[in-house]
């Protein structure tokens, strides 16, 4: 007799479901876990044939299953003659029930992998966390709820199958009979009222798993939160606990040590195509403290992936202190969790159901109970956090956020710290602090930091060497008062933030006319022949009644918009012979009390625009 021999109905039906889910959820997770990460022909070819089963009819699906599974079937008749048939028995129930309801399973966690952010995964692996911790503490934990979601509804669809099952297993009482399969048999020999007590069963476990899907949905829309009134609450049952903090930390946290500073070199050669873009940058530096500048898709965020781990380069090499992280002509790649490289995004990407002190403790699973506790504490002294240790991401504020994010790539003392546009999100006065707290903490940490910034003023105090590139390419390299003072290129200038760009004629061998504003200049010496453009920053010119007395050019000018700030005034400037609507003006920022002083001034007659030596920019 077969193993459901003995079964109802409703025990054969529960028991196939069961199997079928068991089944069905590891295959729909690793499906939906590979194919969330393909695009074009190759998703949509995936989708098509792992959605099928959902939208062909089950009889159709079920002929296909006994014409491969038959006696004579291409897979049946190795089978057979493994001494196992599967056609018309208990396992065919189980395997029809596995076949429809997959497709659920699968498109119902590949949507919540799908909202997991791409971050969370890439910086737990950045911390020293392998695929499988990284699997185990952060993705699984983050989808239960769709996974719970797929559970319920690939167990309702599994009761529920009829057709597949018909065709392949048969409707044989106590063997392959299951629920539905009995409701026909009862309605075909006119037993009513036994054909509405199976279809009763069917409806109440069908409403039970649509209660649980509504259940675990719910919970997924769910800010994750140790509650408000209680910041001291547990953390959620699948996340890792928070280290503890020995109550002498907590009370009197040791002061971070002062990083004895070791030799460090970044030397990489990369080349990488995405679609159209091509990437194609060299470096080599010892400098500690670097920040790249680059418009939008100039390429900043895939050097900084390249560089963690998270991106494989087409070709090319990178070193950090001596050691190889990637040589593709050598087939080395190391992955993110031995580079020893820590990330802080732009969104901070903390892991929303750790606490804080379980955030920041991440990377030192490691270490000691004891010791981790200790490096937690200390870190979190640090920034100002020790207090909210206990709370979870979504009871933070967006400085908090940040603090805590940096705390937890400071904490691994890594070879590098990558921060891709940390501070992009915060309001100006924010920005500020958090600058400045960054700035002290790399100092008394001494971990070497790579920068990507759009902000000029950041990228200026916070790195000691500039990177400026453009369209995946390397534009200028230097110490940054050197880039600033001779950028040399007209995209360099500009990302520079020098507001005033013009290109020029010649007038002999020292002169030079910019057209566009109408001014003419006189160089000392000749300029190079690759010179085209001329640039002059907004802060460097000045205004006033009379010539600048350290001023290499000067012009009369005239007023023709203001344009005021908080802080500083624009003004707007043309040549004072120029005609209405001619040429193109002139950017002078000037403080408020500086201005004010002026404004009568410029509302009588003509100012003199004064450019002070050395401050003319040269431009190719």
């Amino acid at each position: 007799m077969e193993a459901g021999a003995a079964l109802t109905p409703l025990g054969l039906s529960l028991r196939s479901a069961a199997l079928a889910v068991l089944l069905v959820a590891p295959l729909g997770f690793f499906a939906a876990e590979r194919v969330r990460r393909w695009h074009g022909p190759r998703r949509t070819s995936a989708d098509l044939l792992l959605l099928s089963p959902l939208v062909l009819p089950p009889t159709v699906l079920g002929f296909v299953l006994l014409q491969l599974l038959g006696r004579y079937g291409p897979l049946g008749e190795p089978l057979a003659r493994l001494g196992l048939e599967l056609v018309f028995s208990w396992p065919a129930t189980v395997l029809s029930a596995a076949v429809v309801a997959f497709p659920l399973m699968y498109r119902t966690l590949l949507a919540s992998l799908e909202q997991l952010d791409p971050g969370l995964e890439g910086v737990a692996r950045s911390l020293g966390a392998g695929p499988w911790r990284v699997l185990r503490c952060i993705t699984l934990p983050l989808v239960l709820p769709g996974l719970g979601a797929g559970l319920s509804l690939s167990y309702a669809r599994a009761l529920g199958e009829f057709g597949t099952t018909l065709m392949l297993a048969g409707n044989i009482p106590g063997r392959t009979q299951t629920l539905p399969l009995a409701i026909y048999a009862a309605v075909d020999a006119g037993d009513l009222s036994q054909a509405w007590l199976w279809t009763g069963q069917v409806l109440l476990l069908n409403g039970l798993c649509l209660a649980l899907v509504q259940l675990f949905l719910g919970r997924g829309r769910r800010p994750i939160t140790g509650g408000t009134a209680a910041p001291e609450a547990a953390p959620p049952a699948a996340a890792e606990p928070p280290p503890p903090l020995a109550p002498a930390m907590a009370a009197q946290p040791p002061p971070l040590s002062l990083r004895p500073p070791a030799p460090f070199r970044l030397a990489f050669e990369l080349q990488q195509r995405h679609g159209a873009f091509q990437l194609d940058l060299a470096l080599d530096t010892p400098c500690r403290r670097l920040a790249i500048l680059g418009a939008s898709g100039a390429g900043k965020s895939l050097l900084l992936r390249s560089l963690a781990g998270l991106e494989r380069p087409a070709a090319g090499r990178i070193t950090l202190n001596g050691r190889v992280l990637f040589d593709a002509r050598r087939g080395i790649d190391l992955p993110p969790e031995r580079r020893r490289i820590a990330v802080m995004l732009q969104h901070d990407a903390l892991f929303p159901h750790l606490s804080v002190a379980a955030n920041v403790g991440f990377g030192l699973a490691h270490l000691a109970p004891a010791e981790r506790s200790a490096r937690v504490a200390a870190q979190l002294a640090a920034v100002g956090l020790l207090g909210l240790a206990r709370h979870y991401p979504s009871q933070l504020s967006g400085g908090q956020q940040q603090r805590t994010a940096l705390a937890r790539a400071l904490v691994c003392e890594p070879d590098l710290l990558l921060l891709d546009e940390p501070f992009s999100s915060q309001d100006a006065h924010r920005r500020r602090r958090l600058q400045q707290l960054m700035e002290e903490l790399l100092e008394r940490s001494g971990v070497p930091t790579l920068l990507v910034t759009h902000d000029v003023e950041e990228a200026y105090r916070l790195g000691e060497e500039l990177l400026v590139i453009d369209r995946g390419g390397l534009q200028r390299h230097g110490p940054r008062r050197e880039v600033f003072e001779r950028p040399g290129a007209v995209g360099v200038a500009r990302l520079t933030g020098c507001k005033n760009v013009a290109a020029v004629e010649r007038l002999g061998s020292t002169g030079l006319r910019a057209p566009a504003w109408g001014l003419t200049f006189d160089t000392p010496e000749p300029l190079h022949a690759a010179v085209t453009h001329l640039g002059m920053r907004a802060n460097h010119l000045e205004l006033g009644v009379s010539a600048a007395p350290d001023a290499a050019h000067s012009w009369p000018c005239r007023v023709v918009r203001v344009s005021e700030g908080p802080l500083h005034v624009t003004v707007f400037v043309v040549p004072a012979g120029a005609g209405e609507g001619a040429g193109e003006p002139v950017l002078v920022e000037l403080r408020q009390r500086a201005w004010a002083a002026l404004a009568p001034a410029a509302s009588r007659g003509p100012l003199v625009l004064s450019l002070p030596e050395g401050c003319l920019l040269a431009l190719g």
